[in-house]
């Protein structure tokens, strides 16, 4: 058999040579559909295929808070601040937001405030809403806490006490106790006292307890 000459074994790499530049172009063309697919599947995923998280974060989108003047004003003022800080609103927008969601006598009320002293600050807006439809004005809300009693049940009780709780100033975790505890009257104070709760979270889960164990 005779030997290949150069000019055969030219025509051998120049053979292998075109299937590797084919295989090469086969396997670019895969890579670039697999990038394609990639990207469109993955949700932030950029052009380039990377993902991108430098968009803002969305809000939760929240109702404004309505109210008529039939019942405490603290939560309904409570409610605004929390939109208000969640939806940043500027400062000079807040009264006109909240006075649009008054209703019934609340509304009446506050078209006479405008007709006596024009557009009140926030602050000015919630001290005259709490005049008028808050509960009775107290000289020492501090002290109506303090004389508050359990005469029915425990829930009762929690609840008149969460009531007057905000309106007496800042105090701290273990004077909330201690008010709390004192309040509950014998035996379930006693009972409570026991356990020596912490935060009033707990003594009010104590008080429920004993009371049902009683």
């Amino acid at each position: 058999m005779a030997e290949p000459t150069i000019a055969d074994l030219a025509k051998v790499i120049e053979g292998l040579t075109g299937k590797i530049g084919s295989l090469q172009s086969d396997l670019d063309a895969l890579k670039k559909e697999k990038a394609s697919s990639s990207g469109a599947s993955a949700p932030g995923a950029g052009p380039d295929g990377q993902h991108h998280t430098d968009r803002p974060p969305r809000f939760q989108k929240l109702d404004f808070p309505r109210y008529d003047g039939k019942s405490d004003p603290l939560v309904f003022v409570n409610r605004c601040e929390s939109y208000f800080h969640q939806q940043r609103i500027m400062e000079e927008e807040k009264v006109w937001m909240a006075s649009y969601n008054l209703e019934d006598n609340a509304q009446l009320w506050y078209m006479q405030v405008q007709q006596d002293e024009g557009v009140p600050t926030w602050r000015r807006f919630k001290d005259l809403l709490n005049l008028r439809y808050g509960p009775p004005l107290r000289s020492a809300p501090l002290f109506e806490l303090s004389q508050c009693r359990r005469t029915g049940t425990v829930e009762e009780y929690q609840d008149r006490f969460q009531a007057l709780l905000p309106r007496a100033g800042p105090l701290e975790e273990a004077q909330r106790v201690q008010l709390f505890t004192g309040g509950l009257l014998p035996p379930i104070s006693n009972q409570v006292r026991l356990h020596n709760p912490q935060t009033l979270a707990v003594a009010m889960s104590l008080a429920r307890e004993v009371e049902v164990m009683e």
